[in-house]
């Protein structure tokens, strides 16, 4: 196909994923804010930017493991809305919530059992010359916030994935971007202790996710008993539509994205937590650069949202010669954001890293690991998009293995030696994972090819 036939295709797409990028833009803000007001409430101390990163790596993992679990609504939900069928859509919808409300009371207990760590961490970390344990007592509070905020957060995703599956993506657009507003403000507020706050800094940031999460549980909630459009959806729920069979299709189709999150986003934690040992200023500057290179991946992240659902109508209507160039498509658009945030990572890596902090040899560290994570954005976009399309077409098995080989085989012994036998330090760490996606990269996107011709011949 010439690239003008694939117009109506990218359309179609950057209609269902705009407001995923608004809502993502709006979330990059808070984290992108939260990073550089705790970053310039230290100052040139790198403690507060370390406890946060130590706190929201630990966080993350079992915050991903959740996440996963519930993005397997989408998907079912998708296909049952492209065939008509009503009635198990809102079936569906029910047992979805009841999966979220269980996954995160899970979570949450997880998350507290596992508080402790962070203080052994911290001691473990520690040598002569750091204060990785001030770190670690100064992220106990941060990691606190963030563990009550997981509750809410379930209830948001499960209506949120929901809206996804039948189409609708820009409620949660305008949720999320009240409830970024929100967080902003009360950062202000409790980090510096304005108008009257308590002055709290890296518990403050926490305490303000929780807040703008808990707001946005409860306006998602209100909007769908209210608008009378999803009413049809409501009259199917019963307490015999509770049904264990649905409960397996979700998880059978959730473990292994959840597991995928995990995996890959451990290989990013623990490049995090392992730059502690190199101190303060390579944990911060691994934390800003990652943060930085957020930018790129949330906007992947929309557009494989919305190839998501594209992909799981298409597989639930039978119009499968539309599905090449709903792939082709999805490709083209993120490798043209690949393109583009690589140069911007280049040319700006150290008026963009000097937004986070007024440390000198953080923004120095973090402009060098830059140009590295410019490279690995076009293999992180090709596999985060092939393994949204995955998921449309409910091929959630292979991601298992493949990520497997991925991050635990090359990206973390990689780095690992790197960093440590030939002493490049937090340099190899991102070597290893440039490894590792680009790894993921090329087997993700053999799976959808190998997937795209067996559906067309259907």
């Amino acid at each position: 196909m010439r690239l003008t036939e694939y117009i109506p295709y990218y359309k179609r797409l950057l209609g269902l994923a705009t407001p995923v990028v608004i809502a993502q833009a709006g979330q990059l803000t808070t984290q992108f804010a939260d990073t550089a007001m705790v970053g310039n409430y230290g100052g040139e101390d790198p403690v507060p930017l370390a406890a946060v990163s130590l706190g929201s790596s630990l966080f993350l993992l079992i915050y991903l493991a959740a996440l996963g679990l519930a993005l397997a609504i989408t998907p079912l939900v998708g296909e049952h809305y492209a065939r008509g069928e009503r009635r198990e859509v809102g079936q569906l919808f029910q047992n979805g919530i009841a999966y979220s409300l269980i996954i995160g009371l899970i979570a949450t207990a997880i998350a507290l059992i596992l508080r402790p760590f962070i203080g052994v961490l911290g001691e473990w970390m520690s040598s002569p010359g750091q204060n990785i344990e001030a770190v670690a007592q100064m992220a106990l509070p941060y990691y606190d916030m963030l563990v009550w905020s997981i509750f809410p957060l379930m209830i948001f995703l499960a209506i949120k994935q929901f809206l996804e599956g039948i189409g609708n993506t820009k409620i949660a657009m305008w949720i999320t971007l009240g409830g970024n507003v929100i967080n902003i403000i009360l950062n202000y507020l409790f980090i510096f202790g304005e108008f009257g706050a308590r002055e709290m800094g890296a518990e403050g940031a926490g305490l303000a996710t929780l807040l703008s999460r808990v707001g946005q549980m409860v306006a998602i909630v209100v909007l769908f008993f209210a608008w009378r459009r999803l009413r049809i959806y409501r009259t199917f729920f019963s307490r015999k539509a509770l049904k264990l069979s649905h409960m397996a299709s979700l998880l059978r189709i959730g473990c292994p994205i959840s597991f995928q999150m995990v995996l890959e986003s451990a290989a990013f934690i623990l490049t995090s937590i392992l730059a502690l040992s190199f101190g303060e200023v390579a944990a911060g500057s691994m934390q800003v650069a990652f943060s930085i290179a957020n930018i790129a991946w949330m906007i992947t992240v929309a557009i494989g949202s919305a190839s998501t659902i594209l992909v799981s109508h298409i597989y639930g209507s039978g119009e499968y010669h539309e599905l090449r160039p709903t792939v082709n498509a999805t490709y083209h658009l993120g490798l043209l954001w690949a393109s583009l945030m690589a140069v911007v990572f280049i040319v700006l890596r150290q008026p963009i890293s000097a937004i986070f902090t007024d440390n000198t040899e953080i923004i120095a560290l973090t402009s060098e690991l830059m140009l590295l994570i410019a490279i690995y954005q076009f293999s992180d976009s090709i596999q985060g998009l092939s393994i949204s399309m995955l998921r449309g077409l409910q091929d959630v098995k292979i991601i298992m293995p493949i990520v497997l080989c991925s991050y635990l085989l090359l990206n973390i012994p990689i780095g690992v030696v790197l960093a440590y036998h030939f002493d490049i330090e937090c340099h190899g760490l991102v070597i290893g994972l440039i490894v590792g996606l680009s790894s993921a990269a090329l087997l993700t996107a053999l799976r959808i090819r190998r997937d795209v011709r067996k559906v067309t011949l259907k």
